[in-house]
């Protein structure tokens, strides 16, 4: 067999890629160069299809050891997702560790030393691969999605860097079925949402193409992968009053939806809707049925709604000031209330009456440029939940009012978040952060929560 080839120098593409990699986890300054380090010895930072025994990749790793399959590690994303999740556990455990060392506890190799020998080496590409990338631009799409099967029990799904992974409850409220490979678009934003007879549909949206996965039978096996669309930027899911779902999607040239034609039956071709380029959506049926669609940007807040039960739009009017996040949650008696996030915390609006004109934007508190999640209680009380990267607050209305409390912290900071109701009433969240997706969930409805759990 011919040896395997180390180019001499960097792939600036690589080292670019490893470092965003790096820089959305939030890991730190010494893991990251643990990551650099690593790659110049293994690779030189080069996605090589090649190595010793079954090495692959810009790090060298191993499908037979559990890195993967070929495919994954060769996708440099993924395989500097792979190593950066296991230094950060490493950093963790062995605070003391150099970067060189800590990727030693990584890579396992038999020359232990050849990292550390290598951070002059790794510091200047890291610097170069930094310049390269240039500012950090957040991403807001939502990589998360909850739902529950129509025999009760919850399902997850995560939008990994190389494809879309999923877990289930094997019964309502039991054990997990662990992750499994779902396959989709790399990098997606998705939402999930239930067909008229139960059935989940997955939608999943990248920069570069629109997927659609749904299941076959209610709670059962789950169809094939399509394209749906072309990219965009974030996307959203309402039922109408009959049951057809309409799917939102944004991109360049604003806002487009399509329909069900029929309750769980074919596609209408996709329709331009107009509103804000690029914006953050949400979508939601009123009271009496309609669809109302909010579209946040950094720099304006539009809203449009269904005129009919037909599907007629009405123009979309400014709605506030641009932000962060949103979120829309359902009041007891049908009133919509929608939460937006800024640089000075949580603010929310709510109809004056179900399907109705609407209050002015007043403040709430809570962290700054948070990702709300809502939900609505046993009780019909909505229930908020707003992370940023450093914390995650918890506030409730006390009463049918709409009163709320003061904001309490519910644990550390993250990425993103989703809150759903179990069929019991027992309310039950999900986060990810640099250490994978975790969840925490009411002992009983209404009651106190359990502690933080993996998941």
């Amino acid at each position: 067999m011919a040896p395997c080839r180390v180019p001499p120098d960097r792939d600036l593409d690589v080292t670019k890629a490893v470092y965003t990699v790096g820089r959305d986890l939030g890991v730190s300054d010494k893991v990251m160069l643990a990551g650099f380090e690593a790659g110049w010895v293994e690779s030189h930072m080069n996605n090589l299809d090649c190595g010793d025994r079954d090495s692959l990749g810009v790090f060298q790793q191993r499908p037979s050891q559990g890195w993967g399959t070929p495919q994954q590690i060769m996708h440099v994303p993924y395989a500097a997702e792979q190593f950066f999740t296991r230094a950060i556990r490493v950093e963790e455990q062995h605070p003391h560790l150099t970067a060189g060392q800590t990727a030693q506890k990584v890579q396992r190799s038999a020359f232990p030393d050849r990292y550390d020998q290598a951070e002059t080496k790794a510091r200047a590409l890291l610097a170069e691969a930094k310049e390269a990338v240039g500012p950090v631009v957040p991403d807001r799409r939502q990589r998360l999605a909850v739902g529950m099967s129509a025999d009760g029990r919850l399902e997850v799904f995560h939008a990994a860097i190389d494809q879309i992974y999923h877990t289930y409850q094997h019964q309502p409220g039991g054990t997990w079925s662990g992750w499994q490979p779902f396959g989709g678009p790399s990098s997606a934003t998705i939402a999930l949402s239930a067909s008229s007879d139960g059935r989940l549909e997955l939608f999943a949206m990248n920069g570069d193409t629109f997927m659609h996965r749904y299941q076959v039978k209610v709670s059962g096996e789950w169809a094939d992968w399509y394209a749906f669309g072309g990219g965009g930027d974030h996307l959203a899911v309402a039922a109408n009053h009959d049951g057809r779902l309409e799917v939102f999607a944004s991109n360049s040239s604003g806002v487009h939806h399509r329909w069900h034609n029929t309750p769980g039956g074919t596609w209408h071709d996709w329709r331009p809707l107009g509103g804000p380029a690029n914006a953050r959506l949400a979508a939601v049926p009123a009271s009496d049925g309609r669809i109302e669609v909010f579209a946040l940007t950094d720099d304006i807040f539009r809203h449009t709604c269904q005129t009919d039960l037909n599907g007629t739009w009405r123009q979309w009017v400014d709605f506030g000031l641009g932000g962060d996040h949103l979120a829309v949650a359902t009041n007891h008696d049908g009133r919509l209330e929608v939460f937006a996030t800024n640089a000075s915390g949580v603010h929310h609006r709510w109809q004056n009456v179900p399907a109705g004109d609407w209050h002015e934007w007043q403040p709430l508190g809570g962290p700054a440029g948070a990702r709300p999640a809502t939900v609505e209680s046993h009780d019909r009380r909505i229930e908020v939940f707003a992370m940023n990267d450093e914390v995650l607050q918890h506030n409730y209305q006390v009463d049918a009012t709409g009163a709320w409390r003061t904001w309490q912290d519910f644990g550390g900071g993250g990425y993103f978040i989703r809150a759903v109701r179990n069929r019991d009433g027992r309310l039950e969240i999900f986060a990810n952060n640099a250490g994978g997706v975790h969840h925490r969930w009411q002992h009983q409805p209404g009651s106190t929560w359990h502690d933080w759990q993996p998941l």
